[in-house]
């Protein structure tokens, strides 16, 4: 029975993801529910692994991209979408396609996936090991001393280009209506695709007995 089930899960592995914020932002009063166990065996409990904080996919962290007391550090927060490393391991960056849903209804989720999906491509098809590309632009640095990379003749430069150009484009003729920013990649080492957002003045929610700390709650004031 406990083979079957883990056989399920794997197969519903690849279907879309999506997880509940603490705050709605097309409802300001409502808190959604974390998901509850299925009741299945051996299963972790979904609410211990999605517990509210930083490590919740939806929170809205600091905005690290801006100067510290400017406006836009004190009104705008920071959606942090986290490597995916089940899609090509440590061969490429890609980013998760779970969708926060606190980012609904300014960044609704058929264009979050197509972000994710366009980016994990791009930055695939640039790190592939494998490829012709990668291979001649190889040969050719070691040939001359590594002078091709230094003139940004490799391929992997105008993949990357690419991406950074699709994102600032992006950012002009989407984002921009709802306030809404995806910051470049080289700003977070590619370790994180950080999307900004206004401050949905939303922080750690105390459970019961256990009372936040000053600072923290009800707005978004955790890093």
């Amino acid at each position: 029975m406990d083979s079957a089930a883990r056989s399920e899960r794997a197969v519903g592995d690849d279907r879309p993801r999506h997880v509940q914020s603490q705050h709605s932002l097309r409802s300001q009063s409502a808190i959604a529910s974390i998901p509850s166990n299925s009741g299945q065996p051996n299963e972790p409990d979904v609410a211990e692994e999605l517990a509210w904080g930083p490590a919740h996919p939806c929170f809205p962290h600091i905005n690290p991209h801006v100067p510290p007391g400017s406006e836009e550090y004190l009104t705008t927060r920071i959606i942090r979408i986290r490597r995916d490393w089940m899609v090509k391991g440590d061969l490429a960056p890609t980013y998760s396609n779970l969708y926060p849903e606190i980012l609904d209804p300014l960044l609704p989720e058929q264009e979050f996936r197509r972000i994710i999906a366009t980016v994990n491509e791009e930055l695939i098809s640039a790190f592939n090991p494998f490829s012709f590309r990668n291979w001649i632009d190889g040969a050719i640095g070691l040939l001359t001393g590594w002078l091709w990379e230094d003139i940004g003749a490799p391929g992997i430069k105008s993949h990357l280009k690419r991406v950074e150009e699709w994102l600032e484009k992006w950012n002009r003729e989407v984002g921009a209506k709802d306030g809404v920013r995806i910051w470049s990649l080289r700003r977070t080492a590619y370790m994180s695709l950080d999307i900004q957002i206004p401050d949905p003045k939303v922080g750690i929610v105390p459970s019961e007995g256990n009372p936040s700390r000053p600072g923290t709650g009800p707005h978004s004031g955790g890093v």
